[in-house]
């Protein structure tokens, strides 16, 4: 009888190992995005780089993620956490907790000039 049970046991060992592993492949991920009503991006492409928190939040590298436009106003930023940030995340106990943060500039606006004054009366 006990022949019997011991391939049961290890087909149903090797299933959830299967599963396990398929599960730990199969990459989930939160894309959260803040937007302006108008939007109007200088470029298509984003910018941005990983962002790091150590100790539970008590610092982070880099501390301000600087953004390089010439307009000085951002169209855009996206907040993305994948699979393998939250299983850092987790195995670390949130001691180290990465996430990416890409932004995109907004256009300049453009120079419309001034308004043409109305033409004065006739002689």
């Amino acid at each position: 009888m006990r022949t019997n049970a011991l391939p049961a046991c290890r087909i149903r060992t090797v299933s959830v190992l299967a599963l396990l592993a398929c599960l730990a492949l199969t990459q989930g991920c939160a894309d959260y995005r803040v937007e302006m009503r108008s939007s109007d991006p200088v470029k298509e492409t984003y910018e941005g780089d990983t962002m790091q928190a150590y100790a539970w939040g008590l610092w982070y590298s880099p501390q301000v993620l600087t953004a390089n436009c010439e307009s000085e106003a951002i169209n855009d930023v996206v907040v993305k956490r994948n699979y393998l940030h939250d299983l850092a995340s987790v195995f670390t106990l949130g001691i180290w907790m990465p996430m990416e943060i890409t932004y995109r500039c907004k256009a300049p606006a453009g120079d419309i000039g001034s308004f043409p004054e109305a033409p004065g009366p006739r002689p």
